[in-house]
């Protein structure tokens, strides 16, 4: 059977359903509802900033994109940023992770896994752990899938995650302490106002006014 690493555990033991149930009840004992999750509110520019600001050290950029974390981290001191993409059509420092031969105090991965199938996230998530220091930090961001249109807005999605899952696969993958937040760019007092008038009729529906979940997660 495929491993994800050489000596790590098989696919099977981290997409098994009853291993991702024990795991997303943890989660949900630490957030027992979305509706619980703290929000950051702010452009998903300005979170990273925020986030990058208290980071020193060596960062990686997976599914890097147009590498715009590089513009964030341009003006910060103490910050060395590599990137990772497998589209050549753009320059990164890797194009596979298998190239990748150092280790990172920081590990973004950053609306990239709802592009992939659930075997194929996994085997992203546990790939980020050999590629961290000791203490090192994982962020992830995905679609809310409790807002209505945030993860249906876009084609290319396979997978969608509800918060607690994407915690649960976290935990299976061997990182600890796991912090998830809700997040919206909208300005904060229309969404509490929002929140404040359609609060039941939202909880009832499951309906969240955040687009995003950002996760933090630390390698042991």
């Amino acid at each position: 059977m495929k491993r994800f690493l050489e000596g790590g555990p098989v696919m099977s033991d981290i997409i098994e359903w009853s291993s991702i149930k024990k795991r997303r009840e943890e989660v949900k004992n630490l957030y027992p509802s979305i509706f619980r999750v703290p929000v950051i509110y702010g452009k998903k520019k300005q979170i990273i900033n925020d986030i990058l600001s208290r980071t020193t050290g060596k960062v990686l950029d997976l599914g890097a994109g147009d590498r715009f974390v590089e513009t964030v981290c341009r003006d910060m001191h103490g910050i060395d940023y590599r990137s990772m993409d497998p589209d050549r059509s753009g320059f990164h420092d890797y194009y596979s992770t298998g190239d990748i031969a150092e280790r990172f105090d920081m590990v973004l991965l950053l609306d990239v896994i709802e592009h992939l199938t659930l075997d194929k996230g996994a085997e992203l998530l546990h790939k980020c752990g050999p590629l961290m220091n000791p203490g090192g930090t994982l962020v992830v961001t995905i679609p809310n899938n409790n807002h209505p249109t945030a993860y249906a807005g876009d084609c290319t999605h396979i997978t969608s995650y509800r918060y607690h899952e994407i915690g649960a696969l976290l935990l299976l993958c061997g990182f600890k302490d796991i912090k998830i937040f809700r997040v919206s760019a909208r300005e904060k007092f229309k969404d509490r106002l929002l929140s404040f008038l359609f609060r039941r009729v939202m909880k009832f529906m499951d309906v969240d006014f955040a687009t995003g979940i950002l996760v933090t997660a630390k390698k042991p």
